[in-house]
């Protein structure tokens, strides 16, 4: 297994599973991140609260892309992804494709309830699982998830560096 929490000047492992999957923004934002493949989050799943986050729920797989950040690109990415207002940092063990498990970081949201995205961060995404191949059937499920589960909430900010 690989740990690599990000401390000072080293690198650190992210499980992207939303807009970070998608390679032309994540060029923008990390220039020096490199993506190691595929991979899955056991007993977790896909929800929006407006934006993506990541919940527990017990027999469910969250798929993402897991990528090798810089010191530059963690400051950009925390920056794009409100840390630590909007959203936390977490670790989980990460399967990837390959079969190898990895120590990841991924962001959480700090808020409770759910809401369906906007159409144009949905667009994001699903360049991102494109990009990638992964199945766009999971991220359409996630959606319609979404819209079912309460409490609904509303008016959450956007997040800061989000375009």
């Amino acid at each position: 297994m690989v740990d690599v929490r990000g401390k000072s000047g080293e690198m650190t492992l992210l499980f992207a599973y939303a807009s970070n999957l998608n390679r032309e923004r994540m060029a923008e934002r990390c220039p020096t991140a490199e993506p190691l493949g595929t991979g899955v989050l056991a007993d977790h799943r896909l929800v929006f609260r407006h934006g993506a986050d990541l919940e527990p729920h017990a027999g469910a797989t969250a798929v993402g892309v897991v990528w090798r950040l810089g010191p530059d690109d963690m400051i950009a990415l925390d920056h794009y992804e409100g840390f630590p207002g909007l959203y936390r940092k977490d670790y989980r063990l990460v399967q990837l494709a390959g079969g190898e498990a990895v120590e990841a970081m991924l962001y959480r949201m700090n808020r409770e309830g759910y809401a369906v995205p906007p159409e144009e961060y949905l667009a994001i995404v699903r360049e991102g699982y494109q990009d990638f191949g992964l199945s766009e059937a999971v991220l359409d499920a996630a959606v319609e998830l979404t819209a079912r589960l309460k409490p609904a909430i509303s008016g959450l900010p956007r997040r800061p560096g989000f375009h």
